[in-house]
């Protein structure tokens, strides 16, 4: 779970996903940012959705079980996405 890092303070589960789009820390009030290797686990953690949804529509002929599936797979990914967020107080570039 991400870490406050102004007021040191960890977030729960649920504070998470209510701040997930904008992170502001719901203990100081005080904006945070996603660490740059957060944001590169972020993009490797989310291409999975594609690479698993393919072999699944190419068995199921893209019918509406393909997305339903995806959109499971999607949401799982969003719901595990607090274990592997890492916050910084201020943005960092990519490299």
């Amino acid at each position: 779970m991400p870490t406050c890092q102004n007021c040191g303070k960890k977030w729960t589960w649920k504070q998470t996903i209510k701040t997930i789009f904008r992170l502001r820390c719901p203990h100081c009030d005080k904006k945070q940012y996603e660490s740059a290797s957060s944001r590169i686990r972020g993009g490797v953690f989310f291409m999975l959705i594609p690479l698993l949804l393919l072999p699944i529509n190419a068995l199921l002929d893209f019918s509406v079980g393909a997305l339903s599936i995806g959109i499971i797979f999607a949401l799982i990914l969003f719901g595990l996405y607090p274990f592997i967020l890492q916050l910084s107080n201020e943005e960092e570039p990519y490299w």
